[in-house]
């Protein structure tokens, strides 16, 4: 009963920091560190790597110009090693916005693949949002692997910066977050 208490207490103390004073929140909170019940709940495990973003092999769906750039939607795939070993296959609407000097991608993606050297699962993440600065290259993304599609019951949240990019033109970057598996399908 303590554990439960502990942990809707950090759930909300969380909830209020981060409605009241969102700028406090994200000072107190480090990248890819868990919030609110993660803070206490002990199946949350840290988890890193690398993760290679296959660019040339990209099928791009759709392109349309806009006002400050273009909007486009496409298909890629991504192999993660580390923690998280796999490959995510990713569909993604990129928003270039050239005035700004930003892209920023969303979308739908799905992590097929082992977490922690368990049993392979499917994650879906519908809610990640990448930055991309088109001045420097910094790109920053944050990934919430939360529903289960098969396999034991796994949630992920990382957060991605990039690294640069290898000979054959594929997107390399660094992740560090933390998953949790519930032990059960």
């Amino acid at each position: 009963m303590k554990k439960y208490r502990l942990s809707a207490l950090a759930l909300l103390l969380s909830t209020l920091t981060t409605a009241a004073c969102p700028s406090l929140a994200g000072e107190l909170l480090a990248q890819g560190a868990p919030v609110g019940n993660q803070v206490s709940d002990k199946r949350w495990q840290p988890v890193s790597g690398q993760a290679v973003h296959y660019f040339p092999t990209a099928i791009l769906h759709s392109s349309r110009e806009t006002e400050a750039g273009k909007i486009e939607r496409s298909t890629d795939t991504i192999e993660l090693t580390g923690d998280l070993n796999g490959r995510i296959v990713y569909h993604v609407t990129s928003e270039f916005d050239y005035t700004a000097g930003e892209l920023v991608n969303t979308g739908h993606q799905v992590f097929s693949g082992t977490v922690s050297n368990g049993e392979p699962v499917m994650l879906l993440d519908d809610d990640f949002i990448f930055t991309v600065d088109l001045n420097n290259g910094d790109t920053l993304g944050k990934v919430f692997l939360t529903r289960t599609l098969t396999g034991e019951r796994t949630q992920c949240r990382l957060t991605v910066t990039g690294t640069g990019f290898d000979e054959h033109g594929n997107g390399l970057a660094d992740y560090s977050g933390y998953c949790r598996r519930y032990g059960r399908e």
